[in-house]
């Protein structure tokens, strides 16, 4: 496995939430790419960056890279860290997870292929990674911990029950 993906602060911290997240995300990428201002916010509780990645055991998932945010992002309606990590997907050739409406809607405008944590966890279930029922219930560690909401949770509860 040599999967890279782009994060934006989002779906880290819905990572943060569910029970083993880290674990689960390494199913999938072996690296997840984010810009310096996302993790500035994931490690704004932390003495430094480097002790959020220590306490999350994740030295070794994360990878800052620095980014010149591109001029055609509204700057005005993205956080610096949405704006960083749609400009850091680009210059890598990368998907990138994020899950605020308006950023999601600029990353596809751009031609970004865009996700969530919730659509990750379809994916893990289709490549038979995780079974059913550890699929519904990081779901509804999301839903619980209001990091989607009930109609995310039921569409992408359908689309899991159809693929079955």
């Amino acid at each position: 496995m040599n999967e890279r993906i782009v994060s934006d602060t989002g779906p880290l911290i819905s990572l943060e939430k569910m029970d083993r997240g880290f674990e689960f995300i390494r199913q999938l990428y072996e690296t997840i790419l984010v810009p310096p201002a996302v993790m500035v916010e994931l490690a704004e509780h932390f003495p430094s960056p480097k002790a959020y990645l220590q306490h999350n055991k994740i030295e070794n998932l994360i990878q800052v890279i620095p980014v010149q945010v591109m001029d055609a992002l509204d700057s005005n309606r993205l956080h610096e860290g949405e704006a960083q990590a749609i400009s850091l997907a680009i210059n890598q050739n990368l998907s990138l997870l994020i899950e605020e409406t308006y950023g999601r809607k600029i990353a596809y405008s751009l031609g970004l292929k865009v996700s969530g944590i919730a659509r990750q966890i379809v994916v893990a279930f289709k490549k038979n990674l995780i079974d059913i029922s550890d699929a519904e219930r990081r779901l509804q560690e999301l839903l619980d911990a209001h990091r989607i909401n009930q109609r995310a949770y039921d569409m992408v509860r359908e689309k899991i029950n159809a693929s079955k």
